[in-house]
């Protein structure tokens, strides 16, 4: 697992390795390879304190996000999710009491781990956080110099509108 310490050092993403992607999402494959087990994304209403989730069973990886909150934090739901994963939470964790709450796709006895942001200590947590917003900086940077849409309109125009005006007081 990574230390606190070692996640500020900056190349930490370098050393991750991870494919060059605009979205968060495109980063499924390589969670699945890393893992071992099939990513599968999953919207679904969660309670009012929980924004995601994730339950690991022997061939997968349920990554759930309430569909209720806008696509910007919905990819970063799942950023922090994958980092739970990346930063390899999912090897030595149990079965959390909120499984029940989010798994009804999910045979609950097939479910080996159950990753819920309320069960972690806080160290875990931070780093997790910290990775999360890492790679969701170095996607929306690769985003805002490609030409590609992020999916959505409004979050489109408003981010190349600041971008232009960050650019110009450069």
């Amino acid at each position: 697992m990574w230390s606190a310490r070692r996640l500020r050092q900056p190349d930490l993403l370098a050393e991750l390795k991870l494919p060059d992607v605009i979205n968060i999402r495109d980063l499924s494959d390589e969670v699945s390879r890393r893992t071992g087990r099939t990513v599968v994304l999953e919207a679904r209403e969660q309670a009012p304190s929980v924004c995601g989730a994730c339950a690991v069973t022997e061939s997968a990886v349920h990554v759930f996000y309430d569909p209720r909150t806008s696509p910007l934090h919905q990819d970063h739901i799942i950023a922090h999710e994958f980092s739970h994963l990346l930063l390899g939470h999912h090897e030595s964790r149990p079965v959390s009491a909120l499984a029940p709450t989010f798994i009804t796709s999910v045979d609950p006895a097939t479910v080996q781990m159950m990753l819920g942001r309320t069960k972690y200590d806080e160290d875990e947590e931070r780093d997790t956080e910290l990775l999360a917003s890492l790679l969701q900086r170095r996607i929306i940077d690769r985003w805002l110099r490609s030409d590609e849409s992020s999916g959505d309109e409004v979050q489109d125009r408003v981010t190349h509108t600041l971008l232009r005006r960050r650019e110009a007081r450069s």
